[in-house]
């Protein structure tokens, strides 16, 4: 019989740490399998073969990759249509419940539907959280319920929102036992999803963390090297 398990769907938040939906997952006291799919869907809109977006993200799966390895995991980075590429994962794993974060695009709220159903239909919950953003919409609106037309109204009551738990940070270090214990699985590489490496886009370890720190300061003032590039 197959171990339980819990996966974990990286979209557009490829990093372990302080990664809501992730901590969440990590919480479930289930091994935790981290997959990324490549959406066929979305890349064969794409007109450049070296989209700087997709090499990327592809430095950024290497990236993640490489952490968990050290962790004794793998990151299962699959090709094609999410909803037959979640049909594949429920015949490979036994799979407790899905893990992700909010995407708000059309196109991704319509996939999101189609693969809850597809789980449900599989007696797997599909769970979702805000990470990417600080409010959502909804969350954000005038007294009687309705959006705001105007900025500066909006943007005080943004503030005026703001408190110290909308910005907590999700340790998700501490629970990195919790990562599903396998071999490493193959990235397909760019070649295989008909991509080819733009040579723009530098390895994400050798951003230069010191720029980063100090970003306000020097952003403006192209003349003093001041923006990651």
């Amino acid at each position: 019989m197959l171990q339980k398990v819990v996966l974990f769907w990286f979209r557009r938040d490829l990093r372990l740490d302080d990664n809501a939906g992730l901590f969440h997952a990590l919480s479930s006291g289930l091994p935790v399998v981290p997959v990324f799919i490549f959406d066929s869907e979305i890349l064969r809109q794409l007109e450049d073969s070296d989209d700087k977006r997709v090499s990327f993200i592809y430095m950024a799966l290497q990236h993640l990759q490489a952490q968990l390895i050290k962790l004794g995991s793998t990151l299962d980075v699959r090709y094609g249509k999410p909803l037959e590429v979640f049909t594949q994962l429920i015949s490979e794993y036994s799979i407790h419940a899905v893990f992700t974060n909010h995407d708000y695009e059309p196109y991704a709220t319509s996939r999101d539907k189609t693969i809850e159903q597809l789980l449900q239909s599989n007696s797997i919950s599909f769970q979702t959280f805000k990470d990417t953003v600080i409010f959502e919409k909804e969350e954000v609106v005038k007294e009687n319920g309705t959006g705001y037309m105007v900025y500066t109204p909006y943007a005080k009551r943004w503030k005026a929102s703001l408190k110290e738990e909308s910005f907590s940070v999700y340790e998700t270090q501490k629970l990195s036992r919790q990562f599903y214990q396998q071999s490493p699985l193959p990235v397909p590489s760019l070649k295989e999803i008909g991509f080819q490496s733009n040579p723009a886009i530098p390895s994400v370890k050798n951003a230069d963390e010191s720029i980063i720190m100090h970003y306000d300061k020097t952003r403006d003032i192209p003349s003093l090297q001041g923006t990651t590039r």
